[in-house]
């Protein structure tokens, strides 16, 4: 570690028995010190920059430090991996110094009556909330008096440009003892005696603030306290993060927005939080569909109150990442029961809004290819759900997540269902929960529908019971471009040749292109027939062609024999 000695003002290298120092937090500004620039001391003294190196170096002499580090000059930006090493190392400098200073250049100090003021208002407020919580009572309203210092802090110390760069979030949080400095280099307070007036600020927890573990808090959250803040480099967005997280990757810079996509996956192999995917599209995007990732912390607006359930629950299911999406076993359910939820399948987070404990967030899924979903309806972010969603039925199979944004995502999702068989039936005579299908990944199952995936050729059998029985109906189809064949069969009447594995669909074609009477069968005394009707899938104007198969079932009435009947038939006879 490159330290300066506060004495000579020249760099010292240390590799082991690193001794205590001072570490500067600050904005960037015009004629920053580099570290080329400190091999000629008397061209950087000359730079406006070097001000804010000499004045850290006499505060921590004054406060006995030998030593002290800032970003501007004790890094050497020319060597790629020097500044990759330096920027995954940040968060662990920063919280072994000895102390922090926060230099707000921008800041003109309150008045000292004001700034305690402020600390028992703000303060005051923190406690009250944390008992009206505890009671589940709403917040009081705010006084006049304390309305009028919210907006004396916003206007004063809210606006200084610190509190709005992405690197000075891991400076806030890292160190554990940080003290304030206005313009003019005046002390006015610690992070732990304005902890209440910071987290007002930045959203940053108070308790974090005074030393709670980050562990602690969930992923989406802590996404959270970067929504607000910029950087100037696209890449930095994601970097300045790293600490948060306690992930180390490569630096590419020239990536982009694949930064934080990295960020994302490193998170997704280091934890099991799936508030990592609680957050919200922008209002102004259009898209139905998306990856399961965000685009930049800015999504995470609305996550600053996630909190994990306070019951225990074990979703006994796992992720891993691959080439093909989110590969999950044992997450996704099944929505049931709402038919306005098209496609309603849904991922469980796992994490609740603090404000509302009882219900579970999660996000809804559509299937879009076998085993393939993305995630639908972004903007709203979430859905609520009670704590039945974990009674819902999950998918047998794995299941592929999208979890990249890619190109055209709307129209491939939709135009799977092109050309696609759904199946209508009575859910008064048949258990939707007993539904099974083959080949498995070929259906939307939650909605009885075979996805076409925009293939020429293709077939699917949908099996279901009825209520309380082990019998029930089976509808087998096979489809190619112009022209669809079908049949009904009885569960225990399904020809032998339909329940081989591993059918092609010209097999299936020739099998009920064989059977002439295919339209109906008799089971549990009904007669079941089904029917085709022309469908539209189309959303927002777009038409998709389906194909809908209506099961009609009309109960089998039975003659009943009685010997007055067998009496009157005698009678008949013998008048003839």
């Amino acid at each position: 570690m490159r330290l300066i000695n506060c004495r000579t003002e020249k760099f010292e290298e240390f590799v082991q028995n690193v001794p205590a120092y001072a570490i500067l937090s600050h904005t960037w500004g015009e004629e920053e010190v580099s570290f080329c620039d400190m091999s000629d001391p008397d061209s950087a003294k000359r730079k406006r920059g070097f001000r804010k190196i000499s004045d850290t170096c006499q505060v921590a002499l004054a406060e006995g430090y030998d030593y002290a580090w800032v970003d501007t000059c004790c890094i050497d930006k020319s060597s790629s991996a020097e500044l990759s090493e330096a920027i995954n190392s940040m968060f662990a400098w920063y919280r072994d110094a000895a102390v922090c200073y926060v230099f707000l250049s921008d800041f003109t100090p309150f008045s000292d009556e004001t700034l305690a003021e402020a600390v028992e208002s703000f303060g005051a407020r923190e406690n009250s909330e944390k008992q009206e919580d505890q009671l589940y009572k709403d917040p009081s309203p705010l006084t006049v008096k304390e309305l009028g210092l919210q907006n004396k802090v916003k206007k004063g110390l809210g606006n200084c440009k610190w509190f709005s760069r992405g690197w000075t979030l891991q400076e806030l949080i890292a160190p554990r003892e940080v003290r304030f400095y206005d313009k003019n280099w005046n002390c006015f307070g610690s992070k732990l005696e304005l902890a209440s007036i910071l987290s007002w600020i930045t959203g940053i927890d108070a308790s974090v603030l005074r030393g709670m573990p980050l562990d602690d808090i969930l992923v989406g959250r802590r996404m959270s306290w970067a929504s607000n803040r910029t950087t100037t480099r696209i890449e930095d967005m994601a970097y300045c993060l790293l600490g948060i997280f306690d992930i180390n990757m490569p630096l590419l810079y020239g990536e982009g927005k694949k930064a934080f996509i990295r960020l994302q996956e490193e998170i997704l192999r280091s934890s099991h939080d799936l508030s990592i995917f609680a957050w919200r599209a922008n209002e102004n995007d259009e898209r139905r569909f998306r990856g399961l990732m965000a685009t930049s912390p800015a999504e995470f607006k609305g996550c600053q109150r996630l909190v994990k359930p306070s019951f225990e629950w074990s979703n006994g299911g796992e992720y891993s990442l691959t080439s093909r999406g989110l590969r999950t076993e044992g997450l996704v359910r099944i929505g049931r029961g709402v038919a306005a939820e098209v496609g309603n399948y849904f991922l469980p987070l796992n994490c609740v809004d603090e404000r509302e404990t009882k219900l579970i967030l999660a996000i809804s899924l559509r299937q879009y290819g076998p085993g393939l979903f993305a995630r639908s309806r972004p903007w709203p972010r979430t859905t609520g759900f009670d704590l039945n969603v974990y009674s819902a039925p999950k998918l047998a199979q794995p299941q592929y997540i999208c979890y990249k944004d890619i190109p055209h995502l709307d129209n491939i999702v939709l135009l799977s269902r092109s050309h696609a068989i759904q199946i209508n039936f009575s859910d008064d005579i048949f258990d939707v929960s007993t539904a099974t299908t083959v080949p498995q990944t070929d259906w939307d199952l939650r909605n009885s529908m075979l996805l076409s995936f925009q293939r020429p050729y293709f077939w699917g059998m949908w099996k279901i019971k009825a209520h309380d029985e082990e019998d029930g109906i089976s509808i087998v189809c096979v489809r190619s471009s112009g022209w669809l064949l079908y049949g009904i069969f009885a569960l225990s009447k399904l020809p032998a040749t339909l329940a081989r594995d591993g059918l092609l669909p010209s097999q299936v074609e020739e099998i009920l292109q064989r059977l002439p009477d295919r339209k109906s069968t008799e089971c549990l005394g009904f007669t079941h027939t089904v029917q085709d009707v022309q469908l539209d899938l189309g959303e927002n104007g777009m038409y998709i062609p389906a194909t809908l198969l209506r099961v009609t079932s009309t109960e089998i009435k039975r003659v009943k024999k009685s010997r007055s009947g067998i009496k009157r038939v005698q009678t008949l006879l013998k008048m003839i």
